[in-house]
């Protein structure tokens, strides 16, 4: 609608608006005042005709753009999902009422509740606490997550708003920084400081920067999972 208005409705109400002081300027007979109307007639005609084509097409994809949310809730899902798993949480920080409920939606919330009110605040002490080993299953879980997200914008993006596929982006981003450090130094993440090879740079600062960045990127996946999460919910409202 905004495009049309640019390319069609703007310049014909900018001309309807000469036509209309013309009319008061000069005495063409009422030949302006015609003219003013007659464009007044074809900008109703074509805000109204869009207006109709839009509502079809709305009802044509609904069900379609439905379950295309549902997607990208069970996406979400399963990225905080794979941060909760890689960070050692247990399924005692699910709400067993939700869990027990079988509500999609339901369950959808208090995933996202997970990934904002537990794992971000616990993020960086549990980063801290992971060995080579902790360190190898997070970088799987984000691996896979960073997959699906792509796989999904590729197949979907289509039939996503702008907003949504920015913060796709965004996560998609994020997964990757994350992984940064553990890519340069995967012989120093989770290594005990006793264990830790030489570096021309102390390998404890290199591991304690690690450490950080990874932090930093795991709570901006949260936040950035929550918005979406309010962005599907707000377009299928």
């Amino acid at each position: 609608m905004l495009e049309l208005l640019k390319r069609l409705a703007l310049p014909l109400l900018v001309v309807f608006g000469l036509a209309i002081a013309a009319h008061f300027a000069w005495d063409g007979d009422g030949f302006f005042l015609n003219l003013s109307t007659e464009l007044l007639g074809i900008l109703i005609t074509i805000c109204y005709v869009d207006w109709i084509l839009r509502r079809h097409e709305q009802r044509q994809w609904k069900s379609t753009d439905e379950r295309i949310a549902n997607r990208l809730r069970i996406l979400l899902n399963a990225t905080i999902s794979g941060l909760r798993t890689g960070l050692g949480f247990g399924t005692d920080v699910l709400d067993q009422r939700v869990a027990s409920s079988l509500d999609p939606y339901a369950m959808h919330k208090d995933v996202m509740r997970i990934g904002e009110h537990v794992i971000a605040p616990a993020a960086r002490s549990r980063v801290q606490a992971l060995d080579q080993n902790g360190w190898t299953m997070l970088v799987r879980q984000i691996r896979n997550a960073h997959d699906g997200v792509s796989t999904f914008l590729n197949v979907f993006q289509s039939r996503l708003t702008p907003e949504q596929i920015s913060g796709i982006l965004d996560l998609q981003e994020a997964l990757v920084s994350s992984l940064t450090y553990y890519t340069a130094f995967p012989d120093i993440m989770g290594v005990p400081v006793d264990e830790l090879p030489q570096t021309r740079t102390p390998p404890e600062l290199l591991q304690q920067f690690g450490c950080e960045s990874t932090v930093k990127e795991l709570e901006k996946i949260c936040l950035l999972a929550k918005k979406l999460s309010e962005s599907v919910d707000a377009s299928n409202a």
